[in-house]
């Protein structure tokens, strides 16, 4: 039977390799999602202005929006999970092995990465740049719809 170490780096190993997994995941589906977005946007702008007959794209375009902020809001909660029980393993095999630095290690890359982009580091989190994209798309969503719905009905 394995000893306690060998069953700490399985685990973190396997929890490192799901917040890979989690990120991949958001990265595909914004990749889709936004070849969409730009589908729907290009159908819509086609044509000479908007129109009420576009009200059924435009409110697609919301809901796609919506949907893509909550999908990567749920995989960064995913992710952070699986971090958080990376970071457990990775506690124990430094409590286990203090000698290897591995937290004292982290902490001055994490210091020394502060230092050379305080604002980037510190303030802008990635997750959020990730929804908000999402909801920059269900904004046009919201705007197109308001266009569509002060604009004469032309049959398509």
């Amino acid at each position: 039977m394995a000893d306690s170490t060998d069953i700490l780096w399985n685990l973190y190993q396997e929890h490192s390799a799901w917040e890979r997994h989690h990120e991949e995941q958001r990265a595909s589906v914004t990749n889709i999602l936004l070849a969409v977005a730009a589908g729907v946007l290009s159908v819509i702008t086609f044509k000479a202005g908007i129109s009420r007959s576009d009200l059924p794209l435009t409110i697609f375009l919301i809901m796609q929006g919506l949907f893509g902020a909550l999908f990567v809001a749920k995989q960064y909660e995913r992710f952070a999970r699986h971090q958080r029980l990376a970071g457990k393993y990775r506690q124990a095999l430094n409590d286990r092995f203090p000698e290897s630095q591995i937290i004292a290690l982290r902490d001055l890359a994490d210091k020394e990465q502060a230092i050379e982009y305080p604002i980037l580091f510190e303030k802008v989190r990635l997750n959020k740049l990730w929804v908000g994209l999402h909801l920059l798309i269900a904004l046009f969503g919201v705007v197109l719809t308001g266009l569509a719905l002060f604009a004469p009905f032309k049959a398509v």
